[in-house]
């Protein structure tokens, strides 16, 4: 039985992992107040009233033509291309779908390297 202790190798691995789980985090929460913002625009809401955790967008008045619109501005917001947008549309829809706080979608912008709209790959 290896000791991941007596592993220098691991560690430094773990150590990267720790890293690339607090840049995505970081960006994640970056990402989520662009979203909130964008919420807000679309719901005609104040934007301080949507928690990016646990603010659903369709209990906040959302309904499916408004979350595209969401999407688009996002979408536009971060200069994705006219080919990822087509295919972001429907991964943010479902998203959305599943998990319809401004987290939710935020974390799939994380993971495509968009945080900060300014800081886009």
């Amino acid at each position: 039985m290896t000791n991941h202790a007596d592993n220098p190798t691991t560690h430094v691995w773990d150590t990267l992992a720790d890293r690339e789980a607090e840049h995505l985090t970081g960006d994640a929460e970056a990402a989520a107040e662009v979203v909130r913002g964008i919420w807000a625009e679309v719901l005609e809401a104040d934007a301080e009233s949507i928690d990016v955790h646990r603010g659903d967008f369709f209990e906040l008045g959302g309904y499916s033509l408004l979350a595209l619109q969401a999407i688009g501005r996002i979408l536009t917001e971060y200069g994705v291309g006219e080919v990822e947008s087509v295919e972001w549309e429907g991964e943010l829809l479902n998203r959305l779908f599943e998990n319809a706080t401004p987290m939710g979608q935020a974390e799939f912008l994380a993971q495509k390297g968009y945080g900060r709209p300014n800081e886009t790959p």
